[in-house]
């Protein structure tokens, strides 16, 4: 296993699409991207002049800190020549660029009669005389394909403070300084969505590196500019490349701590030894099976360790204590070894069965598992690392100590003896279970409350960025305090043909029905709308946004094709006919003039990329559209997520597309993530009860007891979400696992107790004087193995990733709790289930 881990482990990943559950919308995106380009993943990056702090430049004047002063304009299309030639260089990777000097080159190509660049021009006083003709700001009014597009660039790409005004005070007089001014510009890419996910995180690490001032690269000499990048794919490589790591170390340290505590509670090297020899062993055969059977690890996987060292640990505590205990009855360490087995088998399997189950339940398939598939691989990981922990406590554990004593000699260990404690507990349950009772019954209550009222749910990637992952955070912060529409999502719209059909038909319905689209989430707030024009044009593409362009581009095509804007809208002129429709789109497919001035794409580029025609070209196969939209977090993406949902939903019911409509995009990913994540969390805890309590209830026959057992278990639960609550935590994909991970290791607790105690009634002990030896014994090791683990988990606190940070803390309260809950609400409930049912004793 440690060769499988060696040679063929693949790292971890924690790509937004590989916690995102399969959908109907995911096998139709897969069916278009057969024939038209996958959507593009964006890359932004934050412009901003370069201040040397070291030199004192750590003040702004009007000129120095102006992003478009031409120089640094320059500066900017020099540098977007080398991340094309680095594109060129990959197999053209990047698809297009929205960026302030590239829209300026492209009005040089256009109408500088001299064709020459920006390179050639000194400023903005000859670069305007090049690029205008006596035009004047107020020609623009009216022109509301032109108005939407400079608002877009001004809400997007320029900073709220961008001021234009120099510019049209010199078209009016000819007179002053140009020079508009702004303190950063967007500069986004839109990469390949036809890449694989490793493939595009490399290509963004890269294009970082590349755009580096600290990088030894000649585009960080004597730059006048700073960039600041940021994307979901460069997070994800961030966290990736960081993730191994911070398991290394983090693992380092909770085996020193576990050390620590069992050299306390021992004082023996052997009873050290053993166990993390076992242990180590049991962390290998874990992660390299899953290695073997080819599962890809995410970064959930880094909460597999202090599991299995915790639970691998309390396993080795019970059966080290009782081979102890067996060595003053026999001189032979294989005997002493197989009674300890022998007399704890029974709790030890219940308890590693349950908790196995309890891991497992997100790994059944759909519907009684998880979606989500990093959840199913975390649970299936979870289950394996258990049964490895128990196999390697129960026969490695054992054959360490029967090897050593054999060519050692006898080693005796001075176990930590809590007889005092115990006669305290016992005397504390004799007087007080009532009122122990009532006190965690309010509090279950007001932990439920407190729950329902605030836990929320929650996915962020930056969650998982590390302290050396603030950089980002930081870019990402200044873009939203930057630009109005800062970092912009999508979201995905895809039509195919109903079931039995070959294409989309009904031209002029389909028309009609894009047209109510567009009136529709034109008025959608968390949609991108320009400002300041007659008409509303939400910013998104497709076949509708790209006809209309067209039209009014050019009149003549829409002559050509019975098509017309009317009161500044697409709609169909007299004379329309099925075919109409295909024969524009066929138009404009061999159209290779500049559709889009933004970005920069040919008529022909953007219409490929929203449309994809039958293969004898004489009819509509696919649409897709793709609406820019802000949603800045979780939230902001659920609420965005359900509008959109509803109008396909809309687009379908009204029949006028003719197909299937679905809704995609990072937007609804994200939503569905969110969704999934609710549902596992209450599917796994239920299941895990479930099959807690049907095998209690088959290995013991006895239904009451069983749910003796499993109510402290429960309970524990409830204490740990109305934690979470006043901690101010939220459900992740970590944290979602905490109730199932709460009944895994509070139903380990529980029945060695109740074992104990039942072993002890059996034996002719009365209740009390039972409990007393159970506190003695049990309660002993359940200190020590609770304590390991606690402090195992709290190791994950020095994590720098906030989300593992939360789970440490979480976890080590669950652990708390189920313990409280296995020494002090559940002998009080065993002692009156044996008064109920047998008398007072």
């Amino acid at each position: 296993m440690a060769n499988q881990l060696i040679y063929n482990f693949e790292g971890f990943t924690t790509d937004l699409g590989s916690f995102a559950p399969e959908t109907e919308a995911d096998a139709a995106e897969e069916r278009i991207s057969t024939v038209m380009d996958s959507s593009p993943h964006m890359i932004y990056i934050h412009v901003e002049p370069y201040i040397d702090s070291a030199e004192g430049g750590n003040e702004c004047d009007e000129t120095f800190c102006n992003v478009l002063e031409f120089g640094a304009l320059q500066q900017l299309s020099d540098d977007l020549s080398r991340v094309e030639e680095f594109s060129a260089a990959n197999g053209d990777f990047v698809i297009a660029h929205l960026n302030t000097a590239d829209m300026m080159e492209r009005a040089l190509e256009e109408r500088d009669e001299q064709g020459r660049n920006l390179a050639d021009f000194n400023d903005w006083g000859e670069f305007l005389g090049a690029v205008t003709d006596g035009d004047k700001c107020t020609d623009a009014i009216g022109n509301d394909q032109a108005i939407a597009s400079a608002s877009f660039a001004a809400s997007a790409m320029l900073h709220t403070d961008f001021d234009y005004e120099p510019v049209c005070e010199w078209l009016d007089t000819g007179e002053g300084d140009p020079t508009p001014r702004a303190s950063s510009t967007m500069w986004a890419i839109e990469i390949s969505g036809d890449i694989s996910d490793d493939v595009r995180q490399n290509r963004a690490s890269q294009i970082r590196a590349l755009l580096d001032l600290d990088a030894k690269h000649p585009l960080g000499n004597n730059s006048a500019l700073q960039y600041g990048v940021i994307s979901d794919d460069l997070i994800s490589h961030d966290i990736n490349e960081s993730t191994l790591d911070n398991l290394v170390w983090l693992l380092l340290i909770a085996v020193m701590v576990v050390v620590v505590l069992l050299a306390m509670a021992f004082r023996s090297f052997m009873m050290v030894a053993a166990p993390l020899l076992g242990l180590s062993a049991a962390l290998v055969w874990t992660y390299g099976i899953v290695t073997f059977v080819g599962m890809r690890f995410s970064i959930l996987e880094v909460a597999v360790a202090p599991v299995v060292l915790g639970l691998g640990i309390d396993y080795s505590i019970h059966l080290q204590r009782g081979y102890e205990e067996a060595k003053n009855q026999t001189e032979s360490a294989a005997q002493a070894w197989v009674k300890s087995v022998s007399v704890l088998r029974l709790a030890l399997s219940l308890a590693v069965i349950t908790t196995v189950f309890a891991f497992l339940a997100n790994s059944f398939p759909p519907p009684f598992g998880s979606e989500l598939a990093p959840l199913r691989t975390f649970g299936f990981t979870l289950a394996l690392g258990v049964v490895s922990a128990f196999v390697a406590s129960t026969v490695f554990v054992g054959a360490v100590h029967v090897v050593v004593e054999k060519t050692g000699g006898e080693k005796r260990s001075r176990g930590l003896k809590m007889n005092r404690l115990a006669d305290l507990a016992t005397r504390f349950q004799r007087r007080n279970t009532a009122r122990v009772l009532l006190v965690v019954a309010l509090i279950t209550m007001g932990s439920v409350i407190v729950a329902i009222r605030e836990l929320d749910t929650s996915f962020e990637l930056t969650d998982f960025l590390s302290e050396d992952g603030m950089d980002i955070m930081e870019v990402r912060n200044d873009m939203y305090d930057s630009y109005e529409a800062a970092a912009w999502k999508s979201v995905i719209i895809l039509i195919e043909p109903l079931p039995g059909e070959d294409a989309l038909s009904g031209e002029r319905d389909l028309l009609k029905g894009l047209g109510f689209f567009d009136d529709r989430i034109a008025g959608i707030p968390e949609v991108v709308n320009p400002t300041n024009t007659d008409s509303q044009r939400p910013s998104y593409d497709g076949l509708h946004p790209i006809l209309r362009d067209a039209v009014e581009n050019d009149p003549l095509f829409g002559d050509s094709y019975h098509l017309g804007i009317f009161d500044g809208e697409l709609g169909v002129a007299d004379g329309f006919a099925e075919g109409d429709l295909v024969g524009a789109v066929s138009d404009l497919m061999s159209n290779d003039s500049t559709g889009d001035g933004l970005r920069g794409l040919s008529w022909a580029e953007r219409i490929g990329m929203h449309v994809a025609m039958t293969e004898d070209g004489q009819s509509l196969l696919y649409l897709k559209m793709r609406v820019d939209v802000l949603a800045r977090s979780s939230e902001e993406a659920q609420e965005v997520a359900e509008v959109f949902v509803k109008q396909a939903e809309l687009l379908e019911e009204e029949g006028l597309v003719g197909g299937e409509v679905h809704v995609t995009g990072d937007v609804i990913v994200l939503n569905n993530v969110l969704s999934e994540l609710v549902v596992s969390q209450v599917t796994s805890t239920v299941i895990s009860l479930l099959v807690s309590m049907l095998v209690l209830v088959l290995l013991t026959r006895r239904l009451g007891q069983s749910l003796v057992v499993i109510l402290p278990v429960g309970l524990a639960g409830a204490w740990v979400v109305g934690a979470m609550a006043v901690l101010g935590m939220n459900w992740n994909v970590l944290t979602i696992m905490i109730t199932a991970l709460t009944i895994g290791l509070g139903i380990d607790y529980s029945i060695h107790v109740w074992r104990r105690f039942e072993a002890n009634r059996l034996s002719g002990m009365g209740t009390w004087q039972a409990m007393r030896d159970m506190y003695a014994t049990t309660g002993t090791a359940l200190l020590l193995s609770a304590g390991t683990t606690i402090c195992g988990f709290l190791v994950l606190k020095l994590s720098p990733i906030p989300v593992i940070q939360d789970f440490g803390i979480v976890s080590s309260i669950s652990v708390l709790f189920s313990l409280m809950m296995a020494l002090f609400v559940l002998p009080g409930l065993l002692a009156a289930e044996v008064r109920s049912g047998n008398g007072y004793d």
